[in-house]
């Protein structure tokens, strides 16, 4: 669905309908997610009955001052831009009573034939369930996309029966009706890979193979490096910057952001995030987070919702983090989790080091300031508060304020003042500048 609306929209058409079923709260919510709420309308099909009354149900949401309606399947995922607009003119420019897609292919199951007389000329289209051997062998398709004048629309549409295997309403019935009564039908052939739809799991994998293609080539046009188009999977909804690079087996998926030079991959998920440029990911899940520029994450990191890390950060080997905000040049290299934290600039986290954010009942916030350093085995046991350049030993277990320049060590932690700033960091008179 999200992938015709993407196609329709450079056509700037007056309204937008999607008929959508009782699941409507679910295409609602894709078809926001991917930024083309605004310009959809809504009609409801409850119970469905067949393409000619989905048709039915759009009309009774749009004008009738409407003189053309264009009506496309929302399992039609391979349509282009370039397609509809041809089509659309080919059809302003005849004015017919209706038009239609057709596509020529090998393996027609799962569509409605277009039988034509002797002559060339279309004489009906029937669907696959109600052929016979005959017409089930012809190879010229619908590949269900339709333009129609409104009016000839509006008044063939209670002409159509259920009189048919499935016991519904045919939209394909529409072209028989208007050609019966003298009306002009026009046909409009179309690459089959354009058109093509998803009438089985086997048609979908199909398309899933075709779609990764097309966005492989086109970025690759636009100048970004994949190794191996066929192990990659972009979406629709992706931006990439140039010279970037993706390695095999990495996924893009929703509104996910890639900038210039960065590197992602091998193996990688990268869902709804911005990715910063020249950073690099490898091995690792990103969701709803934030990545910054120069900022490297993996092997085997999971970064959840809510993460953003600045600058040169990193995050490294089985690290896990969740709505914590990591800013420049601070790391945690290996076996950590970060949740509901806030961790300043400079900061080094060391290995084992879990912000105890639960406490059964509540979630807790862990704040690190600029310059900490936070031993190996640290429980920081939320709400706690770390210090400039304070430090925390070994498998120590840390609970409230640890002032800047201290060390907390022991289990429970106690708190030694001035013995922390273990990197060495120096500080102006502010107290705010730091160096090695």
């Amino acid at each position: 669905m999200v992938h015709v609306l993407a196609a329709l929209e450079p056509l700037a058409l007056g309204q937008v309908v999607v008929v959508a079923s009782a699941r409507k709260a679910e295409i609602e919510a894709e078809v926001d997610r991917a930024g083309l709420a605004q310009r959809v309308d809504y009609a409801i099909q409850h119970p469905p009955r067949g393409t000619a009354d989905a048709v039915r149900c759009g009309l009774e949401v749009v004008s009738d001052a409407v003189r053309h309606v264009f009506v496309l399947s929302g399992d039609s995922p391979l349509v282009t831009t370039e397609t509809l607009a041809a089509f659309l003119d080919r059809h302003l420019e005849v004015e017919p009573a209706a038009s239609l897609v057709t596509a020529t292919l090998d393996d027609p199951a799962g569509y409605g034939r277009i039988l034509r007389r002797a002559d060339g000329a279309l004489e009906r289209i029937v669907e696959e369930r109600d052929a016979t051997d005959q017409e089930r062998a012809v190879e010229e398709v619908s590949m269900g996309a339709y333009v129609f004048e409104a009016g000839a629309l509006r008044k063939a549409l209670p002409r159509v029966t259920p009189d048919n295997a499935q016991n519904e309403y045919y939209l394909t019935d529409v072209i028989g009706i208007l050609l019966a009564d003298g009306g002009a039908v026009e046909s409009f052939a179309a690459p089959a890979d354009h058109s093509r739809g998803v009438n089985s799991r086997a048609q979908l994998a199909e398309a899933g193979r075709l779609l990764r293609e097309r966005a492989a080539q086109r970025w690759m046009d636009e100048g970004v490096t994949i190794v191996d188009p066929a192990t990659t999977h972009i979406d629709a909804g992706v931006t990439i910057g140039a010279d970037a690079t993706i390695l095999p087996f990495t996924f893009l998926e929703g509104t996910t952001e890639v900038g210039s030079g960065a590197q992602l991959g091998p193996q990688v998920r990268v869902v709804d995030s911005v990715i910063g440029a020249g950073a690099e990911v490898s091995f690792a899940v990103v969701r709803g987070s934030e990545i910054g520029e120069g900022a490297t994450v993996g092997p085997f990191a999971s970064v959840r919702p809510g993460t953003r890390l600045g600058k040169r950060s990193r995050i490294g080997t089985f690290v896990e983090t969740k709505q914590t905000t990591i800013a420049d040049d601070s790391k945690a290299n290996h076996l950590a989790y970060l949740g509901d934290a806030t961790i300043g600039s400079g900061v080094n986290v060391g290995a084992g080091t879990i912000t105890c954010n639960w406490d059964g009942r509540e979630k807790h916030a862990t704040v690190i300031e600029d310059d900490a350093y936070i031993g190996s085995d640290t429980m920081l046991v939320a709400p706690a508060h770390i210090g400039k350049r304070a430090a925390t030993g070994a498998g120590s277990v840390v609970k409230g304020d640890v002032p800047d320049d201290s060390l907390a060590v022991g289990v429970p932690a106690r708190v030694i003042e001035g013995r922390g700033n273990k990197m060495g960091r120096s500080r102006d008179s502010a107290g705010e500048e730091r160096g090695e």
